[in-house]
């Protein structure tokens, strides 16, 4: 993929909030593209601070500060669980409760398909909160409010309960991503940050218009 700018959602002189497409990773060096290195350049700026992290495969409300000072207070906001993370993913199949919580410890690290929640002994306390927002006959639209941010947490606790998002890789069974990428057009892991909150501000993202496989 060659990315050359993304939407901007909010900026101000401490801090800037873009729409982060999947498939990018956000300060990874040893990707030939990287969104710190992109956006750097979009901004004409010589430095950019993230004070978070998306998943490569994640799209939505990525957050970079323009300072140091700026950048300390927010990452002590998301340490100290003072932001409100929603999510916004497809699953595999229905899921049947219309709202609820996941509470399964997990590791804070990626770990692969057979074991998502990795070894017990390094399990973590995780809380992800759930509700579902549309239904197909093969598909569950859900908004998900993350209360602790562990690695890959989201996807961890959807594939624990047999209902891994749509695209996958890593967590999601492979011939059924393999199916789903031929019959939509696309191999990307359906989950997006809708929304941040952090410091009074409001930052929202538009779903992605590959959501729509939920509509009727």
């Amino acid at each position: 993929m060659n990315f050359k700018e993304f939407p901007i959602l909010f900026s101000d002189n401490d801090f800037v909030a873009v729409d982060k497409a999947a498939g990018i990773s956000v300060h990874n060096q040893e990707d030939p593209q990287n969104l710190l290195a992109v956006l750097q350049k979009q901004l004409g700026v010589e430095k950019l601070y993230p004070v978070h992290r998306l998943d490569k495969e994640t799209s939505g409300v990525q957050i970079m500060a323009l300072n140091e000072k700026t950048a300390r207070v927010m990452a002590e906001a998301f340490e100290n669980r003072n932001v409100k993370k929603i999510y916004v993913g497809v699953l595999r199949g229905q899921l049947k409760e219309e709202r609820g919580q996941w509470t399964q410890k997990l590791t804070d690290k990626g770990e692969g398909r057979k074991n998502p929640a990795g070894p017990a002994g390094n399990r973590v306390p995780c809380e992800t909160h759930f509700t579902v927002l549309k239904k197909t006959p093969y598909f569950t639209l859900c908004e998900f409010n993350l209360i602790t941010g562990r690695q890959h947490q989201i996807r961890k606790h959807a594939a624990l309960v047999n209902h891994a998002l749509v695209g996958d890789a890593r967590y999601g069974d492979e011939k059924y991503n393999k199916k789903m990428a031929g019959l939509y057009k696309t191999s990307r892991l359906f989950l997006h940050c809708r929304r941040l909150e952090i410091l009074d501000q409001v930052i929202d993202s538009p779903l992605p218009k590959e959501f729509s496989i939920c509509d009727p």
